[in-house]
């Protein structure tokens, strides 16, 4: 298993955020992906959408999927794209007023020889969506508190 962890201090309430994070078409915003069929549940659990993107020209869909929703805390949603599986995990925690967000992806092949380097280079090429993201839902949540 090889991971990519990132966080991000966003300026609002835990709640205000999660809350946000619920909606994985607000959350998962992303250069390059677009998403449909988004199907949110009231409990979070279940939330679903399709993840379309372009890979060396060619189009390529997937999903996303909450598979595990504590309130105020966390979210897992379990990503099927192409050839990759990874399972993210955004955390939720107070500071000082404030919410500490913490994204961590995980990806496990099970591949002989090389699935651990195929692991490393896949979160390495997550890196910069996965900063955008966090990047992103601080802007958002920020400029919806300041309206």
């Amino acid at each position: 298993m090889t991971t990519l962890t990132r966080s991000i201090t966003i300026d609002a309430p835990v709640d205000t955020v999660f809350e946000y994070a619920l909606d994985v078409g607000r959350l998962w915003q992303v250069k390059d992906v677009a998403l449909t069929e988004v199907d949110i549940k009231p409990e979070g659990v279940g939330t679903s959408a399709r993840m379309y993107t372009h890979l060396l020209a060619l189009h390529v869909e997937g999903g996303i999927e909450y598979t595990e929703v504590v309130p105020g805390k966390r979210i897992v949603a379990q990503v099927h794209f192409f050839a990759e599986k990874p399972t993210w995990t955004f955390t939720f925690a107070p500071a000082k007023g404030r919410t500490r967000v913490t994204a961590t992806g995980e990806w496990t092949l099970k591949v002989p020889v090389v699935g651990k380097a195929i692991e490393t280079r896949m979160a390495k090429e997550h890196e910069p969506m996965l900063d955008t993201l966090l990047a992103t839902l601080k802007t958002q949540v920020e400029a919806t508190r300041a309206a």
